[in-house]
């Protein structure tokens, strides 16, 4: 009887105890942010190609871009074969990478900070944010869902409340209809390797 007991004592330990290694939403947030910076900061001076291949990884570990562009091309995703999958989650990856390496490419002095992280709907959580630079503050708020036991994220909101993946299916939605997710695949890549010639 009190093996038995002393058994089940044990087990419930090991089911309550944390998960180690679980990174909360806003600790994504954070090594995300330190990662960017540190590849900024690595690579002044150098080409967008340069702050690509830094930055891949540490967005690789953040955010779902399977998920991201599931979302952004909504029916067409569904429809597509397995390989055209394929070929537009690696587009939409490189554009997305391409996107932020270009964009932070003036960065010298930034900061970031995390407000605080509140819950969303369907288990989303909500990370507010604020990038400093110099006498400027932008506010990010990041959407974040757990996927098999790891936060990441899902979106970016922009001003106050702009989605930034919802800017997104708006602008591929015309090239989805008129050429489904193979015109789709085509013009990112092309958009990715314009970012990239810097």
């Amino acid at each position: 009887m009190y093996s038995t007991f002393r058994k089940l004592l044990l087990l419930s330990v090991v089911l309550l105890a944390p998960v180690p290694g679980l990174a909360s939403p806003a600790e994504t947030v954070e090594t995300y942010h330190d990662r960017l910076l540190r590849a900024v900061s690595d690579n002044r001076g150098q080409s967008d190609q340069a702050r690509f291949t830094s930055l891949a990884p540490a967005m690789d570990d953040a955010f779902d871009f399977e998920g991201m562009i599931k979302t952004a091309a909504g029916s067409y995703w569904a429809k597509a074969s397995p390989d055209e999958r394929a070929a537009l989650l690696s587009a939409f990856r490189r554009v997305s990478i391409a996107t932020y390496a270009d964009q932070f490419r003036e960065l010298t002095d930034g900061t970031f900070t995390i407000e605080m992280t509140r819950s969303g709907p369907r288990g989303l959580k909500l990370v507010q944010s604020r990038l400093n630079t110099g006498g400027d503050s932008v506010a990010l708020t990041y959407v974040v869902r757990e996927i098999r036991g790891e936060w990441r994220i899902i979106d970016v909101l922009l001003k106050g409340g702009i989605s930034e993946l919802a800017l997104r299916a708006s602008e591929y939605a015309g090239t989805l209809e008129s050429g489904g997710t193979e015109a789709l695949t085509k013009t990112l890549n092309a958009q990715a390797a314009s970012l990239l010639e810097n």
